[in-house]
């Protein structure tokens, strides 16, 4: 799947991930939204899209920092 094939927020969520991962490490669902410019409920959504698309695009990854903000996301391996 390429990214034009996505949605408009599911690209931007998708954009936002791909950017902060690279930047700072796999981010948490508020740093997506700030960054992708979506509320977090809309952010939410779309990342349920992506961790759920076919072929996987993301994946969860539970957050090592021990900070109570959640799971963190990243691109999914391409295979």
């Amino acid at each position: 799947m390429r990214v034009e094939d996505l949605s408009r927020e599911d690209a931007a969520v998708y954009r936002a991930v791909a950017e902060v991962e690279v930047g700072a490490g796999a981010p948490h669902l508020s740093d997506i939204a700030r960054r992708a410019g979506l509320d977090l409920d809309r952010t939410r959504a779309a990342v349920h899209r992506l961790l759920h698309s076919e072929p996987k695009i993301l994946h969860e990854v539970p957050d090592t920092s021990r900070t109570d903000l959640g799971p963190v996301y990243e691109l999914a391996p391409r295979t």
